[in-house]
């Protein structure tokens, strides 16, 4: 797109842009897609900033350092600059040896990182006493984390990007669990990593449509787009030698975050400094914030509100600290992020003098008061961070202490009972109830299962009962679901019509896949009154949206068992299998089909991978014990029987099995 046709055509337009900014008290996003003919002045009734424009494209952090060379080569030193990177030795922080164990007790797992030459891997085992019974090696793709508190680790498999369970934690040098994979809850190798996660951790990655966590491509690093939007006009300018005295006026093909009111600016940080339940706005993806958006344009974030009890804080939340502190209360929200922080330099290699100046022009007496008193000396406190911004532990990282940044007077740990007081969309105090109601449904399925969280979400959804928007539809399927109410489920789809709901409500392809999730929900309610037919419909509809989704295709791969199609049905999970080649669920549902079409070595050898894949999936082990009773091989079926026991007594087809064997 030809935006400037002349160095007079862009003052001309860069004036009306200054207009209409001492017009506009605040600066609004683009609201509707705008196409690549229309001329430059009409993208300033949406936004002043060209960047924010759906022409405007990200061109990475290396097109930036021509120009901002100093700022480029610093930024690489702070945490966001070192936030995501290859697994090399230069990138890991951990010092890793034949001593190098984590054992999961729960588990009954060991895993030990080691390095390949330069490639990093690592091995999960499990011993019965000096035998080792298990073993599996994976590799490792990325180290997350600056290793100013951490190093977790990514695999990637056909673009499928997992957790590996192992992270080193730098403040007390140690190998342990990642954060959720403690206290029984460790997933292994399959914790998928969607784009909430990786796109706060990293630059921005692509997504694949239709799948959870497949990507096209996954940058190395947060670059300087994520603080000052897409560069690409900004980059074209520049190299044709349009340039902006910004020392006089603003230069809007680029967000500079100190030229935004403080509370943009705070929202620039909040889209990933702002830890907590995320619900996107109708229509809305994690690609859509741009700096110099307010981040309610695209998110609701929630976190639970507590009264009473000693301070807790997550990790990544130091903007819903911030605005708890007195200092932010006190002057209506006039504080910002930058005032405190260079984003172009590590805090390390910031002058103490520089935080200290933050406060002293507001507390000029305190300051004084303080450099009079010679105790504080003896006790090495150099600054006001150090009694007023304590480090503490996080409610969600183990092994680590973080700045906290409620601001406050050194405090006593409140004892009274903690309660909790609800969510709060920390960003929008203003939040509909509707959405409110979204909050706590994905808080209870994302976060924590809390019966009360689904008690609110009812109360605040009911008034929307009525009401059959897409959205709506969506959120009472997600709600039924989620309480075991499939009856609710299949009379709102009967109620509406099946082939409404299929053909118009079900119909849009997301990076959240929220309409696929619909239908995948709709289809088990189904398939729980035994309408097999009806739901395959819903299942076929979910993988039409998702058609890269294990889960999903796993789900109409069995339907199909049930339906007695088993071709058909080994297709799915072949075609399963292709993708992910890791899921063991997959390679059980493969071998049974085998199994089915008398296929007994090809049955013998899905069953075995997902063994030598997962030692606990019981469903292998008593299918394998009874293929191996079918050809005879009692020893061998015993065995297998004996391992499946260990792990579920009380597993139905197992003990059925074991009553055949000893007849």
């Amino acid at each position: 797109m030809n935006y400037f046709k002349s160095e007079k055509w862009v003052f001309w337009v860069m004036k009306r842009v200054l207009l209409t900014c001492l017009i506009a008290l605040s600066i609004f996003s683009c609201a509707d897609r705008i196409t690549e003919n229309v001329p430059e002045i009409a993208l300033i009734k949406e936004s002043p900033y060209l960047n924010h424009h759906d022409s405007a494209f990200y061109v990475g952090k290396e097109a930036c350092r021509d120009c901002h060379y100093q700022n480029y080569v610093s930024y690489l030193r702070t945490g966001m600059g070192r936030s995501f990177g290859y697994a090399t030795p230069a990138k890991s922080d951990a010092v890793i040896g034949p001593d190098s164990l984590i054992f999961d007790k729960h588990k009954n797992l060991f895993y030990h990182p080691f390095w390949k030459d330069s490639t990093l891997m690592v091995t999960e085992f499990r011993l019965e006493g000096s035998d080792t019974i298990h073993k599996r090696t994976e590799r490792v793709d990325f180290v997350v984390g600056s290793g100013h508190h951490t190093n977790s680790h990514i695999s990637v498999v056909n673009g499928y990007a997992y957790q590996i369970p192992f992270t080193y934690y730098t403040q007390e040098q140690r190998f342990d669990l990642p954060p959720g994979f403690e206290d029984g809850e460790n997933t292994r190798f399959s914790r998928y990593l969607g784009l909430e996660c990786i796109s706060c951790h990293n630059g921005l990655p692509e997504l694949v449509l239709g799948s959870q966590n497949k990507y096209k491509h996954i940058p190395v690093g947060i670059d300087c787009e994520r603080c000052h939007g897409p560069g690409s006009i900004h980059v074209q300018r520049t190299k044709t030698g349009i340039l902006v005295d910004t020392s006089k006026m603003i230069d809007y093909s680029i967000v500079n975050p100190r030229r935004l009111s403080k509370k943009l600016q705070n929202d620039v940080c909040a889209r990933c400094h702002l830890q907590g339940t995320m619900v996107l706005k109708n229509g809305k993806s994690f690609y859509d914030f741009k700096p110099g958006m307010a981040l309610t344009d695209v998110m609701d974030v929630f976190m639970p509100a507590y009264e009473g009890g000693p301070p807790t804080l997550i990790m990544a939340s130091h903007i819903e600290r911030m605005m708890e502190s007195s200092c932010y209360l006190k002057t209506e929200g006039d504080i910002s992020c930058i005032q405190c922080h260079n984003p172009h330099i590590t805090v390390a290699e910031t002058p103490r003098i520089v935080f200290n100046k933050v406060c002293t022009d507001c507390h000029q007496n305190s300051a004084e008061t303080f450099h009079r008193k010679e105790t504080f000396a003896d006790k090495n406190i150099t600054d006001c961070v150090q009694c007023h911004m304590l480090k503490r532990d996080s409610r969600d990282i183990p092994h680590v202490k973080i700045t906290d940044h409620k601001i406050s007077l050194p405090d006593n740990d409140n004892l009274s009972p903690k309660q909790f007081k609800g969510l709060v969309a920390v960003n929008n105090r203003k939040t509909d109830p509707f959405t409110k109601g979204r909050g706590y449904l994905r808080e209870y399925e994302t976060y924590y299962q809390n019966p009360i969280y689904l008690d609110s979400a009812r109360v605040y959804l009911h008034p929307h009962t009525k009401k059959t928007y897409r959205v709506h539809f969506r959120a009472f399927m997600q709600y039924y679901f989620l309480t075991d109410n499939y009856g609710a489920i299949r009379h709102s789809v009967r109620a509406n019509g099946i082939e409404k709901i299929l053909n118009n409500f079900l119909v849009q392809q997301d990076y959240d896949n929220e309409d696929a999730w619909t239908a995948y929900r709709v289809g088990q309610a189904f398939e729980q009154n035994k309408d097999l037919g009806s739901a395959w419909a819903f299942y076929k509809k979910a993988i039409e949206l998702a058609p890269f989704h294990d889960e999903m295709m796993n789900k109409l791969g069995s339907l199909l068992v049930l339906m007695d199609s088993i071709p058909q049905a080994r297709k799915v999970f072949a075609r399963v299998l292709t993708e992910h080649p890791r899921n063991d669920r997959a390679w059980v549902n493969h071998g049974f089909c085998e199994m089915q079409l008398n296929n007994i070595s090809q049955a013998q050898r899905s069953y075995q991978m997902a063994v030598n894949l997962n030692p606990d999936n019981v469903q292998a082990l008593v299918n394998l014990a009874s293929l191996f009773w079918s050809v005879n091989n009692k020893e061998q079926a015993k065995n297998y029987l004996k391992r499946a026991l260990v792990l579920s007594p009380e597993y139905r087809q197992a003990l059925a099995l074991k009553a055949t064997m000893e007849k």
